[in-house]
């Protein structure tokens, strides 16, 4: 039995250093007041009202970051958009269990978790101080709700658990019990595209009239203050936050929330992104173009981190009804493409890895790599064939995607090699919101062009399944994956993901065209920005 099914899984000592128990450093002088000769009050005294007036200072800034796009909403049961995710879990709403440094599942609103013997089942001991926005005490009732509504919308999660739903054995624990092994449920749940947060149960009382959340209360060290729909969302520090664990190790760990206002400005155009930066509007920005890193590089007021591999850019296919619905379609696409074509569009020179794997390489665990004779084939005249001899009649192929990111000139791209090949195409870009849209509806596209973050374990990889866009319903694939997620150990779970991937290149649900590398551009006077599964600002603090 691996450790990770196991063995109980214990959240790290919760104890506050004293000074941030005291967001306000006069509160920490007046308490040296009391223990100091009255000698020495008047300049303590004075050395409060420094402290005080710094103090004032420091809460008054405020963190204005542009991101590329606006979800259409950001109830992240339901919306599996990286920005929703990056705004809302971990800042205002927070899960059981989160990733530490090895992408390994930790507790997070637990105290620890294990699992029976047989891995059927997993117990989640809560911890007794967490505290919802409202004021009120996190309890197995709302963890229950929450993770069972999670649970509606999650599709891996619920092909790992069939019928199984979360119950609480007492008020403060949690367990789910299935008849089949769920080995990596904590994966799935510390990481899901749709994040398995803790809502308050108030929320899930005054839903809106397509199920969504009308409120946001969490338990995270940051508030919802306002959403100004296409422009920005505000978020406010939560003084009353319970802070656990010691220094940060991945996603994991002490909140201390030095910054008391963050603004996401929504900022789809990269040029505009771009500049505000430049021009200190905004002090951090995501999806930095390729074409302007040597610039920037330059300037010694602003930081370019280009990180690892960070996502992939997938071609989906639309497998309910068009014309990739059929295979051989599929196998032209996927023989006739320059890959690096269609990701240099996207990325420039050195913004993206070419591999065959579809997890990223850091994901030693996951690694799958001897599908090079069927990755970046680039066959023109073989594509051709294919399409003649199968009775290609011209109909085009309609791509969409959206002007997010540099995605538009992917999909041309993609239509000048698909064209060269013996395809007629028609593009259809639109902004973020309305591909989402679209995308949700089969006769509108036939391939799809977007972008998706890493995951920790292959069955998170959302064009696998049957319910998201694409529907990858093969009954064979679908057969394998329940298998995947009923696994008793890593080992067999990676023997049994090489053989998945390899009848993925076969069956063709998407083309992972390549991995794009992260990509950030940010004030020199932003420091302590956590850049682990995005960008995170929990521990960062502006020097000015």
């Amino acid at each position: 039995m691996s450790m990770e099914a196991s063995s109980p899984i214990s959240a790290s000592s919760r104890s506050k250093p004293d000074i941030a128990r005291y967001h306000e450093e006069g509160r920490v002088s007046s308490l040296l007041v009391s223990f100091l000769s009255p000698m020495r009050h008047v300049l303590l005294l004075s050395l409060m009202f420094l402290l005080s007036s710094c103090s004032l200072q420091n809460d008054a800034q405020v963190l204005d970051v542009a991101v590329s796009q606006e979800p259409p909403t950001f109830d992240v049961h339901v919306n599996s958009s990286q920005v929703a995710r990056l705004v809302m879990t971990g800042n205002v709403f927070e899960q059981l269990v989160t990733l530490d440094g090895e992408g390994r599942p930790v507790p997070e609103l637990c105290d620890s978790f294990e699992s029976s013997d047989d891995c059927f089942s997993w117990t989640f001991h809560l911890r007794d101080d967490v505290l919802f926005h409202n004021g009120r005490t996190m309890t197995s009732e709302d963890v229950v709700l929450s993770l069972n509504r999670w649970l509606d919308y999650c599709s891996s999660a619920r092909t790992m658990l069939g019928d199984a739903r979360f119950w609480a054995p007492d008020e403060t624990s949690v367990r789910i019990d299935a008849d089949h092994p769920i080995l990596l449920l904590p994966y799935m749940m510390a990481a899901s595209p749709q994040s398995a947060v803790i809502y308050a149960r108030e929320m899930l009382s005054s839903l809106d009239g397509d199920g969504l959340v009308t409120q946001y209360i969490g338990t995270g060290p940051y508030m919802v203050k306002e959403w100004m729909r296409g422009e920005y969302i505000s978020l406010v520090r939560f003084d009353d936050y319970c802070a656990y664990g010691g220094e940060m190790d991945g996603l994991a760990g002490y909140k201390h929330a030095y910054i008391p206002r963050i603004v996401y400005h929504f900022v789809p155009d990269a040029f505009a992104r771009t500049a505000g930066c430049e021009s200190g509007r905004y002090l951090f920005m995501n999806d930095l173009m390729s074409d302007d890193v040597e610039r920037l590089e330059k300037r010694d007021d602003l930081v370019v981190s280009r990180g690892d591999e960070a996502g992939s850019l997938v071609l989906l296919f639309n497998k309910r009804e068009g014309l990739a619905s059929n295979g051989y379609i599929r196998t032209a696409v996927n023989t006739a493409v320059d890959l690096d074509v269609v990701m240099a569009a996207c990325y420039g020179d050195s913004g993206y890895v070419m591999h065959p794997d579809y997890m990223e390489s850091s994901q030693v665990l996951w690694s799958v790599t001897d599908h090079d004779d069927r990755y970046d084939v680039g066959d023109k005249d073989a594509a051709r064939r294919i399409l003649e001899e199968n009775g290609y009649d011209g109909t085009p192929l309609r791509i969409l995607t959206s002007n997010l990111s540099n995605m538009d000139r992917s999909a041309l791209a993609l239509a000048q090699e698909l064209e060269a090949a013996g395809f007629a195409t028609e593009l259809v870009v639109v902004d973020w919101a309305t591909m989402m849209a679209y995308r949700s509806d089969p006769a509108k596209w036939d391939v799809c062009v977007t972008a998706m973050t890493m995951v920790p374990v292959p069955t998170l990889k959302l064009f696998l399944s049957p319910d998201y866009a694409g529907w990858s319903d093969d009954a064979r694939l679908q057969g394998m994956m329940e298998d995947l997620s009923s696994c008793t150990s890593i080992g067999e779970a990676q023997d049994l993901w090489a053989e998945i991937q390899d009848y993925c290149y076969d069956y063709l649900p998407a083309i992972v065209c390549g991995h794009y590398q992260s990509g950030y551009l940010y004030s020199a006077d932003l420091v302590g920005v956590d850049e682990f599964y995005g960008f995170h600002f929990y521990n960062s603090r502006i020097l000015q």
